[in-house]
């Protein structure tokens, strides 16, 4: 029997033990389990060979590894231990510019989707700047001013304007992340039979990389160890840490 396989992988978060709502993370071009096992090993001492006479399997141990190319909030927040939040759309008043300040430097705005800019100096009876002393990148929210644009202006400027919502991933948020994996896979190599993988938990790792410049379709790896879970029979049918199941 060969194999040659495609299929959805889905995630469902653990929480206290209990396991959620599976869902499909997008395409998955490489999803791959892993075994391994560390082993104590022992030598006779008699031969002159030192030869292995006896092993010892002291641990039993998986992974899984799943490249995926989904950047939905969700997914990414799972590569790097996040929380998906959300920006607040609203008014922002006196945002203080850098203290330097200078012709072609980059002021970025702490609001993104920016609209409906005023930006004032501070001088005393502070003046309004006008647009076209600077250019504004309304969406990443950053202000460059042109040749002269600051000539007579009183260091730091102040911005008021209007920000609009904007999910958020923000890194490093959470401890470790447990999750269930399933894979529903089809053998292309054998009439398209179905398969059903399940690790039943992983403590999920943070993502070696984000491809964010490439040249190909951004990528990045979700890798993490399998627990066992004491919920789960220890029997030929379900085992502690996962199953493969031929449909």
């Amino acid at each position: 029997m060969y194999m040659s396989g495609q299929g959805k992988v889905f995630v469902a978060p653990i929480e206290d033990g209990v396991t959620g709502q599976f869902r499909w993370v997008g395409n998955v071009p490489d999803f791959s389990p892993k075994f391994d096992t560390s082993k104590l090993e022992h030598k006779e001492s008699w031969s002159g060979q030192r030869l292995l006479d006896k092993s010892i399997t002291t641990e039993n141990k998986s992974t899984i590894s799943a490249t995926l190319e989904d950047w939905s909030p969700e997914n990414l927040a799972l590569a790097v231990r996040g929380t998906v939040g959300k920006t607040a759309a609203g008014n922002v008043t006196g945002e203080l510019s850098p203290a330097e300040l200078a012709e072609g430097d980059i002021w970025a705005l702490k609001g993104v989707k920016v609209s409906s800019l005023v930006i004032t100096d501070s001088s005393v009876g502070p003046a309004t700047v006008n647009a076209s002393k600077y250019t504004l990148d309304p969406d990443y929210g950053t202000v460059v001013f042109k040749a002269d644009g600051l000539d007579g202006l009183t260091l730091p400027l102040k911005a008021a304007y209007t920000t609009a919502a904007a999910d958020v991933v923000a890194f490093f948020t959470k401890g470790v992340q447990e999750v269930a994996v399933r894979f529903e896979g089809i053998n292309t190599a054998d009439g398209n039979k179905k398969v059903l993988a399940e690790i039943y938990k992983v403590a999920l790792d943070p993502t070696a990389e984000l491809g964010l410049i490439t040249e190909e379709l951004g990528q990045f790896v979700l890798e993490g160890s399998c627990l066992a879970d004491a919920s789960r029979p220890d029997d030929v049918l379900f085992g502690k840490f996962g199953r493969l199941v031929y449909l």
